[in-house]
């Protein structure tokens, strides 16, 4: 392919690439023999909807390619990929009398031999491909150089060539924020941490900027895995009282919960950094924890036995969170902070903090009030009976000791 695209007329050309949906799910009912007899007849019946000078190729796994050639509009490229579409939509598959349907997101581009790099097109497809995902699946999305989609979904990729850079060339950094008693003063302190990037120029990138494309892109179990293993082995070169550190709160996110490895990966660090378990706190989101109650009631079970503690994250968010105090087995609740930010001049969210401290009381839970930004709503969250206060009025993020 990479030939012709350098040889050849001036005239239009087109280049698809096609994603089969849930095709993981066929191998693994059905096994990979059925798999690979799917992708043969799936090739065949695309084959019938292309013209002779059209190429199809395979470019792994369940992706394909096709070079449109010598086209006179986009329209005719979009009409091409809805023709293969339709088809790949229509077939159904029969293996061991069953029988399976697949669909497939379809990304597209138009373009003059000569006028940009095959590098350039792959990652035009692949963005395209991605936003007709985005929209729904089983569709079909053209890149164009002035689609929101389609610049958004680029600008994503380049924040996860970024993360892998950072990555490689040890460019992470963790922070952390203090986390305050509400109450008496001269407690031992507790901590989040949270990640920062030094980006090419040195300067420090926060998480909001980069984090949203590791989730999308699944880099989230790496990032966590590389905030587990620095901080365990730096755990008493986190903050300035080092030993005397109380307790670290670490997020995980939702696709590290996924992860069937995750829980024993977590139990061998601790192990071999030899942290004591009654120092760490893991937080996990309320939306990370509703999508599979199971999983992480069943990891919550087996970091407590160990003598970790765990947070729910953004409690309040939802609208079941008070039923989750039933079903997970959660020693603290950290209040969404929205609610904080509104709790001075809003009599609803003032009502929900009270309601979720005294609810959090009830069931023997620490409750952690998080974005406090002035005094005003520091002396309100303690009137509430809030355990515990974090956020800029109390300390402002920094380096942790040992990468200052």
């Amino acid at each position: 392919m990479k030939q012709l695209l350098a040889s050849g007329n001036n005239k239009c050309q087109g280049l698809l690439f096609i994603d089969l949906d849930q095709f993981k799910l066929i191998n693994d009912t059905s096994g990979h023999i059925a798999g690979d007899q799917l992708l043969v007849q799936l090739a065949i019946k695309m084959r019938q909807q292309l013209r002779d000078q059209d190429m199809l190729v395979r470019l792994g796994g369940d992706e394909f390619g096709v070079l449109l050639s010598d086209i006179t509009s986009a329209d005719q490229a979009v009409a091409a990929a809805e023709r293969l579409r339709s088809a790949i939509e229509s077939h159904v598959f029969i293996w061991d009398r069953k029988s399976y349907t697949i669909s497939a997101s379809i990304g597209g581009t138009v373009f003059r031999l000569g006028m940009t790099t095959l590098k350039e097109l792959l990652a035009q497809v692949d963005t395209a491909c991605y936003t007709a995902k985005d929209a729904g699946r089983n569709r079909v999305h053209l890149y164009a150089d002035n689609d929101a989609a389609s610049q958004t979904r680029r600008g994503e990729m380049e924040w996860v060539n970024r993360i892998r850079w950072a990555l490689e060339e040890d460019r992470l950094l963790l922070a952390y924020q203090e986390i305050h008693s509400a109450g008496q003063s001269g407690h031992a302190p507790r901590l989040e941490l949270l990640l920062r990037m030094r980006d090419e120029d040195g300067r420090l990138v926060l998480p909001g900027a980069f984090l949203p494309a590791a989730e999308r892109y699944g880099l989230m179990p790496r990032l966590d895995r590389w905030v587990i293993d620095t901080a365990f082995a730096n755990f008493d070169r986190l903050h300035p009282q080092g030993a005397a550190l109380a307790m670290c709160s670490i997020n995980l996110s939702a696709a590290s919960l996924d992860e069937d490895g995750f829980p024993g990966y977590l139990l061998e660090m601790l192990r071999v950094h030899g942290v004591q378990p009654q120092r760490v706190m893991f937080e996990i989101t309320e939306t990370a924890a509703v999508r599979d109650m199971g999983r992480v009631a069943a990891l919550i079970d087996r970091l407590h036995a160990t003598g970790c503690r765990i947070a729910l994250d953004d409690f309040g968010a939802g609208m079941s969170s008070f039923g989750y105090l039933k079903n997970l087995g959660i020693d603290t609740i950290k209040i969404d902070g929205a609610f904080v930010t509104d709790i001075e001049r809003d009599a609803v969210s003032h009502s929900i903090v009270r309601a979720i401290t005294d609810i959090g009381h009830q069931h023997g839970l620490d409750v952690v009030a998080e974005w406090v930004a002035n005094d005003g709503q520091l002396q309100v969250l303690r009137e509430l009976g809030v355990d515990y206060v974090q956020g800029f009025c109390l300390h402002q993020p920094e380096l942790a000791l040992f990468q200052q």
